[in-house]
């Protein structure tokens, strides 16, 4: 019996690699990017770089953060699976299996997409592991050699992620499974949704919560409180989203229904109506696809802004040798006469000698963090090298008990070498970027599994309908055509919005670029580019899905 379970799963597998090989390959993907990054952040090499432990620090909170992803977005797909297979299920108890039985088969199966899919997934992230850590080096700007390694600990911790996440699927589909009756399997297939109401309150619920995502981000000033009245914009951002998909695209599409000389024609009709009546499973699914979009575009954004604002961000944090922040002065030019007189002492004594000594502007995350109230900065350069530098800025005393100054309290900032600082902050930077590459793949893997999805479950669901249309006398021309336009009425929707997004939330992502030095202009270009690619990509998406929908559509 166990024999036949087994060729039993293999067969379902085989028959239904339409939906089962994305998801594999999706797992496989994830399992591989998983194990990199613990790779690399368990990598002893990286803490012997310039900000080395920074790097390791940002690597273990992405690690944590896409394991956080996987969990959610893998059961999700698994449980649009599942759902795909019921009627099928419902087939096997016609012909005499058990509950028991079906749970057999489940388990080969689910046990048997996992084995292949981590197995591969391990055996591909060793196999780049090497390779992606001198990519990695590469963008720190270290000497980069191609070199390779097992990590036990990466291998270990992906195991037990992917291993509960194998339990839960597992667990979930033997609830499934036991949910449903015969009957129901049966007839899930059949099931269609009543033509939905038009629902104006849950509309004007969203344009609400959108109103206040967009004007928190937009309002916004202070740089810090940024930070958290983001995550704040965003849950409104969210939640809008999702309620005016739900009831703004029913809105929409009976706006279309309403104008009887446009819709009752093949243009339209069959592709409006069947929206129409499926549209609450439809805009939860392209809302997800926008959400995805939007942080996909995000984190792209803030990552290469952040990169290539490197060199800006080293000459703001670092903009002379020695920076003296001084506050509570009460007479600055004398003081900083004095602070000059001082870093010529220290100077003397270090084995260098200071070329230039002036005020230096507040800088925007200054003003927000300390009100910019009685602060002034002096800004000290020398001439010498590197190390006696250091020494100068570490002999530099500048609260003495003399009352020669009029400041209440002043240091130096720049403890460590301009050179230092550089490689620090180029360091950080680069890391930063990594992971930004590596958050971005995995939330474009996740959304073109979603379109891809939406698409399988959208054409099986409207094959019988278009039939039925060609039957009595809709013509292939005619069937493509109204294809087209029940896919582009809601594809670019996302698109649309998650672009309407990004115009909001671009306030508030230069602010926060800003902590990092990072100028507008930088984020705008890199944000503008970032937009330009990915709709490019989702284009490519579009036309390949939508070829896999004409497809099933048009089967014989």
């Amino acid at each position: 019996m166990k024999k036949l379970y087994k060729n039993l799963a293999v067969q379902n597998l085989k028959k239904n690699k339409t939906v089962y090989l994305p998801y594999m390959m999706a797992q496989m993907l994830m399992a591989a990017l998983f194990y990199n990054l613990l790779f690399l952040a368990e990598n002893k090499d990286i803490l012997t770089l310039p900000g080395g432990q920074s790097i390791r620090d940002t690597l273990d909170y992405g690690a944590l953060v896409m394991g956080i992803f996987v969990m959610i977005f893998l059961f999700y797909v698994n449980s649009f699976l599942i759902k795909q297979r019921t009627k099928e299920f419902g087939l096997y108890r016609v012909l005499g299996m058990e509950q028991k039985h079906l749970k057999k088969v489940v388990l080969y199966e689910t046990s048997l997409a996992s084995a292949i899919s981590f197995g591969t997934g391990i055996v591909a992230g060793i196999l780049f592991s090497g390779l992606l850590y001198m990519i990695l080096l590469h963008i720190l700007g270290a000497a980069a050699t191609l070199s390779f390694g097992i990590s036990g600990i990466a291998i270990w911790v992906t195991f037990l992620l992917f291993g509960f996440l194998y339990v839960l699927i597992l667990l979930y589909n033997y609830r499934r499974l036991k949910k449903v009756n015969l009957r129901e399997m049966l007839q899930e297939g059949e099931r269609g949704e009543r033509e939905p109401k038009s629902k104006k309150g849950v509309m004007f619920i969203g344009i609400v919560s959108l109103i206040i995502g967009y004007g928190i981000a937009l309002v916004i000033q202070n740089v810090f409180a940024s930070l958290v009245w983001f995550f704040i914009a965003t849950v409104f951002v969210i939640l809008g989203t999702y309620t005016l998909f739900t009831a703004g695209s029913i809105i929409f599409l009976k706006k279309i229904k309403g104008d009887e000389k446009k819709y009752y024609t093949p243009k339209f009709f069959t592709a409006v109506s069947g929206l129409l009546h499926r549209m609450k499973q439809n805009a939860a699914g392209l809302a997800g696809i926008c959400i995805l979009s939007t942080m996909i575009l995000v984190t792209c954004a803030v990552s290469i802004s952040v990169y290539f604002g490197q060199e800006q961000a080293i000459k703001t944090t670092f903009p002379s040798d020695i920076i003296v922040t001084m506050s509570g002065s009460k007479d600055a030019n004398k003081d900083m006469k004095y602070i000059e007189r001082k870093a010529e002492e220290a100077a003397e004594e270090a084995g260098v000698s200071v070329d230039e000594v002036k005020f230096a502007p507040l800088t925007d995350v200054e003003k927000d963090m300390q009100q910019g109230e009685g602060i002034r900065k002096v800004q000290i350069s020398l001439s010498g090298d590197d190390k006696g530098k250091y020494d100068c800025s570490r002999r530099l005393n500048l609260n003495p008990d003399d009352k020669e100054h009029t400041y209440q309290v002043a240091y130096a900032n720049c403890k460590q070498s301009p050179t230092d600082g550089a490689e620090s902050l180029r360091a950080s930077y680069g890391g930063f970027l990594f992971l930004g590459i590596f958050m971005g793949v995995m939330f474009m893997t996740a959304t073109v599994l979603m379109i891809y999805y939406k698409q399988i479950s959208e054409g099986y669901e409207d094959r019988k309908r278009y039939v039925i249309m060609k039957k009595v006398g809709m013509s292939d021309k005619e069937v493509e055509e109204a294809i087209q336009n029940q896919v582009l009425l809601v594809f670019f929707l996302p698109l649309v919005m998650a672009g309407i997004h990004i115009l909001a939330a671009l306030k508030c992502m230069a602010k926060i670029c800003s902590i990092m030095s990072i100028g507008f202009g930088t984020v705008f270009l890199c944000t503008v580019g970032t937009v330009f690619i990915f709709s490019l990509i989702y284009m490519g998406v579009y036309r390949q899905t939508a070829k896999v929908y004409y497809n099933i559509v048009d089967q014989k």
